[in-house]
């Protein structure tokens, strides 16, 4: 990849191999991230024999410094001056994984945030290993992530932190890798912040607009459908979500050529940029948190954005199909009859299950495109939630290679997903009787019907796979490498799916 490595001064200052115990002393806070295997070697590193003797003295007195999740403050008379340490602990065993020292990195972050430490040493013993070059980038992209802080709607805007990281490391070509992970984590931040801005905001022409804006950066082709163009195609699906507002609809396509000829992977999201819930509303209390329903779109530009920065030997198109769902006079009813581009009509039971519409007309479109493989993203259902909770996110689709290449991808980026089965009665379950399909098909099994009915819309032999992040695209908690609100769930897993094409 060819990657100007300037970018990496952005995430620390300085990568040191071979470093001299000075790089420590002379450092304003020390921080260690540390599994329970590691703690032999630290006699093995030139780090200061008074902070080797009072981490093990700890760690003898407390076996749970280096449990995955902790976190210890200590300060150490160093050089005639107070020296700030900080050790973050990420389990034993198989506990080990880079996504727990992802985890802790982020938890360091904040805590040092928190003490207004400007700068800080980072040393982990498991970098002095040269084939960990995973587990250095795993540890950088916590460190951004987790001190990651939205600040844009504040009356006074405020500064964001500055905290220099000088990264104690043994792994060849180290600048690259960091340069590589600061563009990946840029990546995050820029989707969680589209996920944290307000409906008011984030329209579709919103959207639209930061489609635009990311393929002039970035020379890629760039199309957006408007409300016009799309009735001349008889995209009736995502117009019905998109009538209720005074906001219009749209559908944008970029286009990332990296690899010439080769054929193009549509990575599609849903860019529902606040759902009331249109006529079936939804309850009041905590409404507001339905601006995040964009978030498959943000993943979608979020991951198009690295993946360009990156230059990755790869062709993707990013459909993100844009309205805002709100009842009104002209809002579509329950038990409207509407037929989408593909020519299948659906009965509208609930105008709730808006999301699998606007991905019916934007998986076709796709298709006809010319995309070899189709993947949408989506907070299509609270049923997923239900299913897996708020840390997995759901899988279902029509090839079990390409799922497998999901959830693979998903590992090395530190998100979890799980496939669902592609149950033949709950594809039976959408039929209708005065239409092709229904919009839902009830609670029962929500996130496998919900899925399955965009996969109507896929042609025959395209490989399709449909993720849903109805749990995961926002955190309610500050935790690890994740900020309470969103969490651009998704944008990292697509990034490393496109690394492996």
């Amino acid at each position: 990849m060819d990657l100007d490595q300037e970018t990496a001064k952005e995430l620390v200052k300085s990568v040191i191999d071979g470093f001299e115990e000075e790089s420590i002393v002379n450092a304003e806070s020390v921080t260690l991230f540390l599994c329970r295997e590691c703690l032999p070697y630290l006699t093995k590193m030139n780090i200061p024999a008074n902070i080797v003797q009072a981490v093990n003295g700890l760690a003898e007195k407390n076996e749970d410094l280096t449990a995955a999740g902790s976190l210890t403050d200590l300060v150490i008379a160093q050089d005639g001056r107070l020296q700030r340490v900080i050790v973050a602990g990420f389990g034993k065993g198989d506990e080990c994984k880079p996504n727990n020292l992802r985890k802790a990195a982020g938890s360091a972050a904040r805590a040092l945030i928190a003490a207004k430490i400007k700068q800080t040493a980072v040393v982990a013993p498991i970098l002095s290993n040269p084939a960990r070059a995973h587990y250095l980038a795993a540890l950088a992209e916590g460190l951004v992530l987790g001190g990651y802080q939205f600040t844009e709607c504040k009356g006074k805007p405020e500064a964001k932190p500055e905290l220099d990281f000088s990264i104690i490391s043994g792994i060849p070509d180290a600048e690259r890798v960091l340069a590589e992970a600061e563009v990946v984590a840029d990546a995050v931040c820029y989707t969680r912040d589209l996920v944290n801005r307000p409906g008011n905001l984030v329209t579709p022409s919103v959207m639209a607009e930061e489609a635009e804006a990311l393929a002039l950066e970035y020379d890629m082709e760039f199309e957006i459908l408007d409300v016009t163009m799309m009735e001349a195609m008889g995209m009736h699906a995502l117009l019905a979500v998109g009538q209720g507002s005074i906001h219009p609809p749209c559908l944008v396509t970029i286009k990332y050529n990296g690899a010439g000829a080769a054929p193009y992977t549509a990575y599609v999201g849903k860019g529902i940029t606040f759902d009331s819930g249109g006529i079936s509303i939804k309850p009041s209390e905590n409404m507001g948190e339905m601006k995040d329903d964009m978030a498959g779109a943000g993943a979608v530009l979020g991951a198009l954005r690295a993946i360009a920065a990156l230059k990755i030997p790869c062709n993707v198109m990013g459909i993100i199909a844009c309205a805002e769902n709100m009842p009104s006079g002209s809002a579509q009813r329950p038990g409207d009859v509407v037929k989408a581009a593909n020519g299948k009509t659906i009965e509208v039971i609930s105008t709730d299950a808006e999301g699998r519409m606007v991905l019916a007309d934007a998986v076709w479109y796709a298709c006809k495109q010319g995309a070899a493989k189709v993947v949408d993203i989506a907070t299509l259902t609270g049923g997923v939630i239900v299913a897996l909770g708020t840390e997995t996110a759901g899988v279902v689709g029509n090839d079990d290679v390409l799922i497998r290449q999901i959830i693979e991808a998903g590992k090395k980026a530190g998100e979890s997903y799980w496939q669902l089965p592609a149950l033949p009665e709950c594809k039976e379950a959408l039929k209708s009787d005065v239409a092709d399909l229904l919009n839902s098909a009830g609670r029962e099994a929500s996130c496998i019907s919900g899925g399955l009915f965009i996969g109507e819309f896929v042609e025959a032999g395209i490989p399709w796979a449909h993720i849903d992040i109805g749990g995961t695209s926002t955190a309610a908690k500050t935790a690890g490498f994740k900020v309470k609100g969103g969490t651009g769930f998704g944008v990292s897993t697509l990034i490393k799916l496109a690394q492996e094409m």
